[in-house]
């Protein structure tokens, strides 16, 4: 469930909710990955998404009419957000890399010498050509 900042804020309250929202986002989507559901995965950041969207709608406005929009606090909230996210990303992304590695030994690509015919890779064209 996408987190909702609450109407009738203003100022400092505003922005510190989205970025509660960034978290509690974040939090969802450490939960869909644990899940291992994929359709629960991309809805979790589809929504991480629209709220990173809505922080930045927020944080623009809030920096046009003069205010300070981050304050210490929530610049080191949204950096720890940010390394929440690389982490997700970091472990994504060595998943993928395994899947490939087994996919890539399980079913060979054309022309690759691993379960093919051996006398026409190259390193026995080589061999060949000295016998």
């Amino acid at each position: 469930m996408a987190y909702i900042a609450p109407h009738g804020l203003d100022g400092p309250a505003l922005m510190s909710a989205h970025v509660a929202g960034i978290e509690a986002c974040l939090s969802e989507l450490d939960a869909a990955f644990a899940s291992g559901d994929p359709q629960l995965v991309e809805r979790q950041c589809q929504q991480l998404q629209s709220s990173l969207a809505d922080s930045v709608v927020v944080f623009r406005r809030a920096g046009q009419a003069g205010q300070h929009p981050l304050s210490d606090d929530l610049k080191l909230r949204l950096t720890w957000a940010q390394a929440r996210v690389l982490a997700q990303q970091g472990a994504v992304h060595r998943a993928h890399a395994c899947v490939d590695r087994t996919l890539g030994a399980l079913l060979p690509r054309e022309g690759s010498a691993t379960y093919g015919n051996l006398g026409l890779s190259p390193a026995a064209k080589a061999v060949n050509a000295y016998r």
